[in-house]
């Protein structure tokens, strides 16, 4: 819902990431891993847990908004490092987004 009606995209070749100001004062996180992309489960909960894990260590410095990170194509392949980097790369752009 919320966070599709006016939003900004950022994507690279590893994640799509959208976002909407709210007003709760604090960042959230939503999560879209599809099983054309993902596969298995197991790579499904994989991506979910380092989405999650990046979230958390950059939080107090994102802006208060809705985040909701879609896994793309380049994702599947991707080892824990490069997802890592993938996600701090649009982190920082939301940072210095105006």
């Amino acid at each position: 819902g919320v966070v599709f009606a006016v939003f900004t995209a950022l994507v690279n070749i590893v994640f799509g990431l959208q976002y909407a100001a709210n007003d709760l004062g604090g960042a959230r996180l939503g999560m879209a891993v599809g099983t054309r992309v993902a596969g298995s489960s197991v790579e499904r909960n994989r991506l979910r847990r380092l989405i999650r894990e990046s979230f958390r260590l950059h939080r107090l410095e994102l802006p208060a908004m809705d985040f909701c990170v879609t896994a793309r194509a380049g994702a599947r392949d991707a080892a824990s490092r490069e997802v890592f980097a993938s996600l701090e790369r649009l982190w920082g752009r939301v940072r210095r987004s105006p």
